[in-house]
């Protein structure tokens, strides 16, 4: 069990920037934090880990401007571990190399406060590898050498480029993008060929990830003419003209989309596998919540009793359920009787994962169909049981009542918009082709935090008309919305534009 007590900090490095290269160490930091102070370059989905109640703090830096001065993360890491908290700090790479975890780590031993430092994966080495480009091969390079192309602002890039010309192996340079004429003509003026491969990787192993190759005579022109911006990787040598793609190198149908799944965590992970299969680059930003309500054993038990029908709209709705009754100690065997509705695919498939299939879903996933087609399946003596959110389409209720039938609407969960994730999301929406609103919820959640409306134009892919009717009412345009209203349609949504 992971003991929090033993370290008041840990220095974490989370790698280049796809979330399967977080160590197993790393993993568990992330999902015990009581607050993580994280960097520019993070992964968002590697956020979507973090315990709910977790305290998000940015301490990047963009366009040259820092959120916090290095001082002031120091001060915010032990103000936090001072007071009995759980620090992660999440740093791109290695926190060791050119990242500055060394200050910090001198930082909290000056003042005794007990650190860990977790080593991540680092860019130098897996965002070539994720560009097809070997650091060392036999034959051609025995040696690799790392350099910093960056300094402080208003500090020259001091490298000892006469000497650097005339090492042998692959020179890599991170984040260097903003001093490439620099090191090219460094490079160039000290003797190096100039026909000697170069290459550059920006956003290495993450979803949005680009790779050019030159030669270092060419590979500033190529930058420029492709807009490369940091993060990015530089490497100079021969192995640039090895080709060993893996990432995103056979084309399915989503290969090269960047999207972004907004929904509650555990559906975001759901259709994040999906999409996946289909070669989109995805991003997993999660911006609602479901909060529990508790039912109250005697009403639940009294509610079951009275109903032949059990209505769930999501499968937020069956988990909660099934976990409330096991911790009643309601034996499952007294739903024997009850005919289990669904709405959707999902929801079935979650009342699977507790031995039970559905009697009766619609053939389209959408509570007006839903209606259509039980309605006739009802009498005078059926009362229908609707377990969902506290905030729902009144759609079912008034079709109910209309048709004459008994029921009674419980709201299972509550759904709250996560306003911790405000700022990766404006920080990053540009990057998408496409953005996932699954529900309306889910899609007042994305308006409400999203700063530039027009951003969201032609980009917003909805579940299905309930969606896209909440989209439009808060002012979105140009919204696709799928025929199916499932993960599989929005998959299809996708392909068909």
């Amino acid at each position: 069990m992971f003991n929090k007590e033993v370290k008041r900090v840990s220095l974490v490095g989370v790698g280049p920037g796809d979330e399967n290269l977080l160590t197993l160490k790393a993993l568990e930091c992330i999902q015990n934090a009581d607050v993580l102070v994280y960097d520019n370059l993070i992964n968002p989905t590697v956020l979507n880990k973090a315990r709910l109640d977790a305290k998000l703090i940015y301490a990047g830096k963009i366009s040259g401007n820092h959120y916090l001065t290095q001082d002031e993360i120091n001060e915010t890491i032990a103000e936090y571990a001072g007071s009995g908290e759980y620090v992660v700090r999440l740093k791109g790479g290695d926190p060791y190399i050119f990242g500055r975890g060394g200050e910090e780590a001198e930082y909290l031993i000056e003042r005794g406060i007990d650190f860990e430092t977790v080593h991540g994966v680092s860019s130098f080495y897996a965002g070539l590898g994720y560009a097809g480009i070997p650091i060392t091969f036999r034959g051609e390079a025995t040696s690799f050498h790392v350099f910093t192309g960056h300094r402080k602002k208003g500090e020259p890039l001091d490298l000892d480029f006469k000497n650097i010309a005339k090492t042998d192996g692959s020179l890599v340079f991170l984040m260097g993008i903003s001093n490439l004429p620099l090191i090219v003509n460094g490079l160039l003026s000290n003797g190096m060929n100039p026909h000697i491969g170069a290459a550059v990787v920006e956003n290495g192993t993450r979803y949005n990830q680009r790779v050019f190759r030159g030669e270092l005579c060419s590979i500033e022109d190529i930058a420029k003419r492709e807009n490369i911006v940091s993060p990015a990787l530089i490497v100079i040598g021969d192995v640039c003209k090895k080709d060993l793609s893996f990432f995103n190198k056979y084309k399915l149908p989503l290969s090269g989309k960047n999207i972004l799944l907004t929904a509650t965590r555990e559906l975001v992970e759901k259709m994040a596998k999906r999409f996946k299969e289909t070669g989109a680059n995805i991003c997993e930003m999660s911006l609602i919540v479901t909060k529990e309500i508790e039912i109250e054993k005697e009403k639940l038990v009294s509610e079951l009793n009275d109903s032949t029908h059990i209505l769930f709209t999501s499968s937020n709705g069956v988990d909660i359920f099934f976990e409330q009754i096991k911790r009643y100690g309601i034996d499952i065997r007294s739903l024997y009787n009850k005919k289990i509705c669904v709405i959707g695919s999902g929801s079935g498939e979650a009342l699977n994962k507790y031995g039970v299939n559905a009697d009766f879903i619609p053939s389209k996933f959408d509570s007006k169909s839903f209606l259509d087609e039980i309605l006739p399946k009802l009498d005078k003596d059926s009362k229908v049981l609707m377990l969902r959110a506290k905030i729902g389409s009144d759609v079912l209720p008034k079709g109910l009542k209309s048709a004459g039938i008994a029921f009674s609407d419980i709201p299972v969960y509550d759904t709250i918009i996560d306003y911790r994730k405000k700022f990766e999301l404006n920080k990053d929406i540009e990057n998408f082709d496409y953005v996932v609103a699954a529900s309306a919820s889910g899609a007042k959640a994305l308006v409400e935090m999203i700063e530039d409306k027009k951003e969201l134009s032609g980009k917003v892919v909805s579940i299905g008309p309930v969606t896209t009717k909440a989209l439009v009412e808060l002012g979105i345009e140009n919204i696709i919305t799928a025929k199916q209203y499932d993960v599989e349609g929005i998959i299809d949504a996708i392909k068909n534009l």
